[in-house]
C-alpha cells in the first residue's frame, strides 16, 4: 500500500505543472517550425497572387522574411521562453503568470478596437481602392463601387509636371471637355483601370489617345482607377449600347488583377456573373490582407474563374456588336512562371496581345507605365487590330 502511494506521488512529480507549461511552449514552437517548413516556394505559388506594381522578387523576399520570423519565434518559444515559464511555474508563480496572460490578451483586444477606430478616420482612407480627394476624383456608386466624378477637369502636379484629366458628363476621360464624344462616330472603346486610363499622363501621352490618332477612330476611354475585370465588364455593359459604330473594344488584364476579383469589400461579380453587394468588414482586416495577402487554393481558383468570366463577357459583347475584341496584357519585366500560368488559365481561347514593358519605363516613384511604355502598348495594339481598323 505504501509502495503504491509512493509510485503515484512519483508520477505526479513527473507530470508537474511546470512540465505541462514547458510542453505547451515546446508544442507551439514545433508547430511554428512545421508551418515555416510547409510554407515553401511551391506553397507560395499556390497561395500568393502577383500584386500590381510589386515585382515577384520583392514578394519572395517578404515571404522569406516572414518564414524567418516564424523560425525565430519558434526558437524563442522552445528555448528561453519555455525555460523562463517553467521556472516561474516551478516557483509557484502560476497565478501571476495567468493574470499576466489575461492582461496581455485584454490589452491586445483593446489595441485591436482602438486601431479599428483610428483606421476609420479620414487620414486612413487610402486603405480603400479609391480616395475621394485623389485626382482623378471618384465617388461611390452602388453597382460599380466607384466611378469618375463626371463633367469636370482635374489637375495634378506630380514630379514637377502638371497633369490634366478631362472627364465628360458620363465619367469618360476625353481629350478636351469642350469637345464631347459623338456616339454616331466609328469608335474604339477602352475599358480598364489606371494603366489604360493613363494615370499621371496627359491625354496625348496615353495609349488610348495614340491608338485613336493612328486609327482615326474616336477613342472612348471608359477606364477607372482601381477597377477589377468584373468592373470593366459592368462599365462596358453600361456604355457600349450608347455607341452606334463600335469598331474595337480594348480591355486590360494583368495577372495582378486577379487579386481584385477576390475583394469582397466592394460590389463584385462571381464566376456566373452574378452581382454581389459589398460585404461590410473591418478596416484592420483590410490592412492585414495587405500585409499578409495569402489566399486558399479554392479562393484563388474562384478569383481566376470570376476574372475569366468577365473577360469572356467583354469579348462576347464586342463581337455581338461587330467590334473586334482585344485584351491588352502589359508585362513589366520578364514574365514569371506563376504569371505565365495564371495568364494561360484566364485567357485560354481569348484574343489578347502580351506587351513586354521594360521596368524602367515607369513613372518615377509611382510604378505606372510612362509615356514610352504607353507608346509601346499602342504599337502592339495597332499591330493586332484588323486591317480595316488601321490606316
Amino acid at each position: 500500500m505504501i509502495e503504491a502511494a509512493t509510485n503515484s506521488e512519483r508520477r505526479q512529480a513527473r507530470i508537474s505543472p511546470h512540465h505541462v507549461a514547458e510542453w505547451i511552449c515546446l508544442g507551439l514552437g514545433l508547430a511554428l517550425i512545421l508551418l515555416a517548413w510547409l510554407a515553401d516556394h511551391s506553397w507560395l505559388d499556390r497561395h500568393l497572387l502577383p500584386q500590381m506594381f510589386m515585382p515577384r522578387s520583392r514578394q519572395v523576399l517578404i515571404w522569406a522574411g516572414e518564414r524567418s520570423a516564424l523560425m525565430a519565434s519558434a526558437l524563442v518559444l522552445i528555448f528561453p521562453l519555455r525555460r523562463f515559464i517553467g521556472r516561474v511555474v516551478r516557483a509557484g508563480g502560476s497565478r501571476d503568470l495567468a493574470i499576466s496572460l489575461l492582461l496581455f490578451v485584454t490589452a491586445g483586444a483593446l489595441a485591436v478596437l482602438v486601431s479599428e477606430a483610428v483606421l476609420r478616420t479620414g487620414n486612413w482612407e487610402r486603405l480603400e481602392r479609391w480616395v475621394a480627394e485623389e485626382e482623378p476624383l471618384r465617388h461611390a456608386a452602388p453597382v460599380l463601387g466607384w466611378v469618375n466624378v463626371p463633367g469636370r477637369v482635374g489637375f495634378e502636379t506630380y514630379q514637377g509636371r502638371m497633369i490634366r484629366y478631362d472627364v465628360d458628363a458620363q465619367g469618360r476621360r476625353v481629350a478636351d471637355l469642350r469637345r464631347p464624344l459623338d456616339p454616331a462616330q466609328p469608335s474604339i472603346l477602352f475599358v480598364g483601370e489606371s494603366i489604360l486610363f493613363g494615370y499621371r499622363l496627359n491625354w496625348n501621352e496615353t495609349a488610348a489617345a495614340r491608338i485613336g490618332a493612328e486609327t482615326r477612330l474616336q477613342p472612348v476611354n471608359l477606364s477607372v482607377n482601381g477597377y477589377g475585370p468584373d468592373q470593366e465588364w459592368l462599365r462596358l455593359r453600361q456604355e457600349l449600347p450608347h455607341f452606334a459604330r463600335p469598331r474595337a473594344v480594348i480591355a486590360l488584364f494583368a495577372p495582378m488583377m486577379i487579386e481584385r476579383s477576390l475583394d469582397q469589400h466592394r460590389p463584385r461579380l462571381d464566376a456566373d456573373l452574378r452581382w454581389h453587394a459589398a460585404e461590410p468588414g473591418w478596416r484592420l482586416g483590410k490592412l492585414m490582407r495587405k500585409l499578409l495577402p495569402y489566399h486558399s487554393a479554392a479562393q484563388i481558383d474562384s478569383g481566376i474563374a470570376a476574372t475569366r468570366a468577365s473577360l469572356v463577357a467583354i469579348v462576347a459583347a464586342a463581337r455581338a456588336r461587330g467590334a473586334q475584341p482585344l485584351i491588352l496584357v502589359p508585362e513589366f519585366g520578364p514574365e514569371q512562371p506563376i504569371e505565365r500560368s495564371l495568364r494561360a488559365r484566364v485567357l485560354a481561347g481569348l484574343p489578347f496581345v502580351l506587351v513586354r514593358i521594360d521596368p524602367t519605363w515607369t513613372i518615377p516613384g509611382d510604378g505606372h507605365p510612362d509615356a514610352h511604355a504607353n507608346a509601346t502598348m499602342s504599337r502592339a495594339v495597332l499591330a493586332a487590330l484588323r486591317p480595316e481598323d488601321r490606316l
